[in-house]
């Protein structure tokens, strides 16, 4: 089990994917710290049941561990590997949307 699989789990669409990215970047900020569901619906002003169904995943696939009602993620040298292929194929592939939006703006003469 892994990123992958927890990935596979969830809804394909952008928020999720942000989400995910974002979820990961939090705990990667703080290995080994606790966090609670609205602690990082907080912090990414997100919805929890959102938030809580990435969690969830993450957990399932043992990406993070749970730690009574929260989770804490532990440095793994495979899962942060796995973890940085995900942040650069979901930034390449946002970037690519972004650029796309831009130029069909563009062509268009949208503001």
């Amino acid at each position: 089990m892994g990123l992958r699989q927890a990935i596979d789990r969830l809804s394909p669409d952008r928020v999720t994917e942000m989400t995910i990215r974002e979820t990961l970047e939090v705990f990667r900020i703080h290995p080994g710290r606790s966090l609670s569901q609205a602690d990082v619906a907080r912090r990414l002003e997100r919805p929890e049941p959102l938030v809580g169904a990435i969690l969830s995943a993450l957990t399932e696939c043992f990406v993070l561990r749970r730690d009574g009602s929260d989770y804490v993620y532990m440095r793994d040298s495979a899962t942060d590997i796995e973890i940085d292929r995900f942040m650069h194929r979901a930034g390449t592939h946002s970037a690519l949307v972004q650029s796309n939006l831009a130029k069909f703006r563009e062509r268009y003469g949208y503001k």
